[in-house]
Formats: structure tokens, sequence, C-alpha cells
């Protein structure tokens, strides 16, 4: 019976032991199921190998290797993409309330929806990232990933995303833009398709170009899937707010 090894480090483990003697990982380490989720949720930002700085920048240049690397059991080298996606929305949600931009202001719904949405913009946030996975999943099932392990990918390349919103704030604050302009909506979205396009070429497996091209459909059926669920939602809501 071959000896276990630790999938952080590589090192040959006791099959007795609970931890990795050389760098401290848990040796039942498997693949990601929803209970590993909910568990990273309730995880705080400790016992890492690398600071925040290095992880923030291993995050922008090479998502797909991170999520990667998460998947495969090197937990320990980054911070977990669940808790890392909460705390930023969270953040991005606060300064984006906080300054009163209309980020929502180019979607098309009606207003008082978008008000709704505007108070609570981390749950929009957090919404799409089971729609990206699944998006993902359905294009990559080639892979046979479990969902979870999808989710991966999708909840850290969404804090990148969620960063990236927060910088808008501030620059917006000082042009006194109050919301942004369509062109801007667009570009926007544009860089979101070809920055999730990156990073699955990273993730999946195959031809890289193939992964980027269908990372980009995915993250454009993500985005229509959300819409679509907001249209019918605020639907639903002025048909009762008539009542």
């Amino acid at each position: 019976m071959p000896t276990p090894c630790c999938l952080n480090c590589g090192r040959p483990v006791d099959p007795a032991a609970v931890f990795c003697a050389a760098c401290g990982q848990r040796t039942d380490t498997s693949r990601l199921n929803l209970r590993d989720v909910a568990r990273d949720l309730t995880q705080t930002f400790v016992g890492v190998e690398r600071g925040p700085l290095a992880f923030a920048w291993a995050l922008l240049v090479r998502p797909g290797e991170v999520a990667r690397d998460y998947v495969e059991g090197k937990r320990r080298r980054h911070y977990g993409p669940f808790a890392t996606l909460v705390v930023l929305v969270g953040l991005t949600t606060l300064l984006v309330n906080l300054s009163g931009y209309q980020v929502l202001s180019q979607d098309g719904l009606a207003s008082t929806p978008t008000g709704l949405l505007q108070r609570h913009f981390n749950l929009l946030l957090l919404l799409q990232v089971p729609l990206l996975a699944c998006a993902a999943a359905l294009l990559f099932r080639g892979d046979r990933l479990r969902l979870a392990e999808h989710m991966v990918l999708a909840a850290y390349a969404m804090s990148v995303r969620a960063v990236i919103l927060a910088l808008v704030v501030p620059i917006a604050y000082l042009r006194a833009a109050q919301a942004p302009g369509p062109g801007e909506v667009l570009a926007f979205w544009l860089a979101w398709y070809v920055y999730f396009g990156w990073a699955a070429s990273q993730f999946y497996r195959g031809a890289r170009w193939r992964s980027w091209l269908l990372g980009m459909a995915a993250a454009a059926l993500a985005h229509a899937a959300t819409m679509a669920v907001l249209f019918a939602a605020s639907i639903g809501y002025e048909a009762l707010a008539v009542r």
C-alpha cells in the first residue's frame, strides 16, 4: 500500500496523523463538496503560508492557478475563496452605499427594485457566484468537476471583480460622477468576460484558447441569467406593489 502524501506540500504523512507534520494542513483533505464551502465561510484569515499582498497579486495575475491549487488540496497556500469573497463584497457594498454611487442605474430595471438592490448590493454580487459556477459546470462538464469546485474559481474571480468595483467608486467621486455611463458599463462587462475567460484558461484542462472562449461564454451566460432573474423579480415586485 503506497504511503499517503500531503496534498499541500507533497511530504509523506503517517496514515494515522490528522495533520501534516511538515506544513500543518489536515491530512483528510479531499475533493470539495458543499460542506467544505460552508466550513470555509466560518474560517478566519489565519494559518496561510503567504501574506495578503502576495495573495492579492497571485489572484490578480493567475486566478485560475490559485483556484486549481485550492481544488487540488493545496489550501494552506491561499486564503479561502468564500471567506475572501464575503469580506471583499462586504467592503465594496459598504463603499458603494456610503458614496451613493448608482452602480445599477444602467441596468434597465424599475427605480424601486433598483433602489432595493442598491441597498443590498452584497446579495446581488453573492447571487452571481452559484450562477457563474453553474454556467461553468455546463460548459466545462467534460472536466467532471463538482459544483463546489467550479464555485472556487467563481468566488476567486468575483473577489477580484469586487475589488475593481471598489476602486471605481473613488475615481467616480473625484470626477463628480453619480452613475456610470453606458460606455463605461459596456467596457466593464467586456473586461469581466475577458478576465473570467483568462482565469478559466488557467483552471480548466485542455487547450488554453478553447477554455478562454468557453470561460468568456460562461461569464456572459451567467450575466444573462442574473439579468433574467432580476427582471423577473422586478416585474413580480411591481405587480405586488400595484395590488
